[in-house]
């Protein structure tokens, strides 16, 4: 694990279940981060929003290879007006869109001894799941907790360090957060989620802070903080709204076009794992275009 080290997640059995089980009567895990929250989604809140930094900026942070994916997307944003946005289509949202200005606004915290589970919603539904005191296989080409296959949302261990919960997200599967660039399959991200209490010691939020790492990707790595205020009780207000999104928007010759029941035309089946939104970008957007020139490592 670059930057990080893997040190934190390595404290000894006995010493890690002190924090995090509840034994007898003593109280040792602290359970008030159970509850609603809402996610600050102003458009300064935070730099993946996308308003604190410009485009030369935010290349700066990208390798070559991911600067030109990102080049590519804000070409079609701004010059053709064909985004391919996933949500649109009802594809995966991916890992990183959690943390966009116009998805997962409403998080919902359950905190169990053995598991923390953090629900959201956008187009589609997020969970995370953080397994407490348990260990990555590191035998793969990322760590991992199930087989050696990237997941959506990867797979996530933590432990707790005093109330502040500390994780460890890897087996990421890459793919892109429209707005904001793609990332890879090495993605891995240390987390902290700390309790911010007022002065009577009441709980009302959360401190979420996200240092991403991603060889592949980022030239270093990126530092993501958010503030969740809690909005009240698990059972309290409306109940989790489940999402299950309905595909009524197609790409139809390079746009996304939205298309009423019944209506028949011709379809590509995409290969969700190729880039789908370069392909139909190439295909439709880019006729006449060539592509960068590859250079060798003297940049000849």
């Amino acid at each position: 694990m670059v930057g990080y080290g893997s040190a934190g997640f390595e404290a000894e059995p006995a010493k890690r279940s002190d924090r995090v089980f509840v034994r007898g009567a003593s109280r040792l895990f602290e359970y008030d981060q159970n509850g609603k929250y809402v996610r600050d989604r102003t458009k300064t809140a935070s730099l993946y929003h996308g308003g604190l930094i410009q485009i030369p900026t935010y290349l700066t942070l990208l390798t070559p290879e991911y600067q030109q994916h990102f080049v590519q997307q804000m070409y079609h944003y701004a010059a053709t007006s064909a985004p391919q946005w996933p949500g649109s289509y009802c594809q995966p949202e991916g890992f990183m869109r959690r943390f966009a200005q116009y998805a997962g606004g409403w998080p919902q915290v359950i905190v169990t001894p053995e598991v923390v589970q953090i629900l959201n919603t956008s187009a589609q539904n997020f969970m995370t799941h953080i397994y407490v005191g348990r260990e990555f296989d590191e035998s793969g080409v990322v760590p991992r907790l199930g087989p050696d296959v990237p997941q959506w949302y990867g797979e996530t261990v933590g432990f707790w360090d005093g109330a502040a919960l500390i994780t460890w997200t890897s087996n990421i599967q890459g793919w892109i957060a429209h707005g904001a660039h793609e990332y890879s399959n090495k993605l891995q991200t240390i987390e902290i989620y700390a309790p911010r209490k007022d002065a009577a010691g009441a709980m009302i939020g959360i401190d979420h802070e996200a240092v991403l790492y991603d060889p592949d990707a980022l030239v270093e790595p990126i530092r993501i903080t958010q503030y969740w205020a809690k909005a009240g009780a698990l059972n309290e207000g409306e109940p989790y709204p489940f999402l299950f999104c309905v595909q009524q928007n197609f790409p139809v010759n390079g746009f996304t076009t939205p298309l009423p029941p019944g209506t028949t035309f011709e379809y590509t089946v995409p290969d969700l794992y190729g880039r789908p939104w370069a392909r139909i970008w190439e295909k439709y957007h880019e006729n006449g275009m060539q592509r960068p020139r590859e250079t060798n490592r003297f940049g000849l």
